[in-house]
């Protein structure tokens, strides 16, 4: 599998993790309950997603060069993977339905973050 294919296959898993875990805070909210382990290893594991994307976009870089790069791409990129650790930062940490609210809106914020890295995405050769 390629480099370009690989990144354009988790560039749509990261869509839908991503859509997936903004639904799964909105219960949470809705249900008024804060954030647990369960969900913070899903955080962890979106991440890692999100980093593994800009490893392989580094390497599709590298392979193409750096002509092809599209920089608002890059930039969308890097604030994707840098949102939720952002939030965790500053979020109050306590289980309550305030940080459950600020990791719901990032999510959801992410989301069309990530929706407009993919439509600003060079086309595979």
């Amino acid at each position: 599998m390629s480099v370009a294919l690989l990144h354009a296959t988790l560039s749509r898993t990261a869509l839908f993790f991503t859509g997936a875990i903004g639904v799964w805070s909105l219960w949470l909210v809705a249900r008024n309950r804060g954030i647990d382990g369960r969900f913070m290893g899903a955080l962890v594991i979106g991440e890692t997603l999100m980093v593994f994307q800009i490893v392989l976009g580094v390497a599709l870089s590298l392979e193409r060069g750096w002509d092809a790069v599209r920089y608002l791409h890059v930039l969308y990129g890097v604030l994707a993977a840098l949102m939720w650790p952002f939030v965790y930062t500053f979020a109050p940490r306590d289980g309550s339905r305030r940080e459950t609210v600020m990791f719901s809106a990032t999510t959801f914020f992410l989301f069309l973050l990530l929706v407009r890295a993919v439509t600003t995405a060079v086309a595979p050769r």
